[in-house]
């Protein structure tokens, strides 16, 4: 308690002193844990956060600034999993870069002000966060026969008939229709405890700061 209020009073004082700038103002504090404009910033630039777009007349940085408040949530009780390989970051680095292209890679670092090894704690926050819930979730969750047969007539059969495509006999497609009920049990799974983690957190947000 000392020392989320410390922390608090620290946040308040920052705030303080950059005045009317606030360049890099503070956005959020979870559970004590600062999330500051920079991060958000970031974050939504490189899809280092939540999924590679935002949806569609949604802002990216309060898609971003979402997903890092569960990131400090899950990593706050994830005591297995306190530091990420070098080589796990290097490369998630690599991958970036190539995803994004070296010159897309090498201008957003430049227009933050920022070095490679700079984007390496967002990473590995990223790559702690996957590894957290990995741990917890375990992908092997059972699905049905009927299930399977359920989502090849209601689902998979009518999207292949939409898009004009062939449809493949259900023994031909029965692995991958189990993988994508899997998938989304576990995902589901995971927003659901999410959910409850910020019931329970103290959490602080200035969405205004976005602006």
């Amino acid at each position: 308690m000392i020392k989320r209020t410390v922390l608090i009073a620290l946040t308040a004082l920052i705030a303080a002193a950059a005045g009317a700038q606030m360049v890099n103002g503070i956005v959020a504090v979870v559970n004590g844990q600062i999330i500051t404009l920079l991060d958000v910033q970031v974050a939504a630039e490189f899809g280092l956060a939540g999924p590679a777009g935002a949806a569609e007349g949604t802002d990216a940085r309060e898609t971003a600034l979402e997903s890092l408040i569960d990131r400090k949530l899950v990593l706050d009780l994830a005591r297995e999993v306190r530091s990420a390989d070098p080589s796990e970051i290097a490369a998630a680095t690599a991958e970036l870069k190539r995803s994004m292209g070296e010159e897309a890679f090498a201008a957003r670092l430049a227009k933050f002000g920022l070095t490679e090894a700079a984007l390496a704690p967002y990473l590995e926050e990223r790559i702690l966060y996957d590894k957290a819930l990995a741990l917890r979730f375990s992908p092997a969750i059972p699905v049905s026969v009927t299930e399977v047969e359920r989502y090849y007539r209601d689902i998979y059969v009518p999207e292949q008939t939409r898009l004009g495509r062939a449809v493949e006999p259900l023994d031909r497609v029965s692995g991958g229709i189990e993988a994508v009920i899997r998938d989304e049990r576990r995902t589901q799974q995971m927003a659901s405890w999410v959910r409850d983690l910020r019931k329970r957190a103290d959490i602080q947000i200035r969405k205004d700061r976005l602006k």
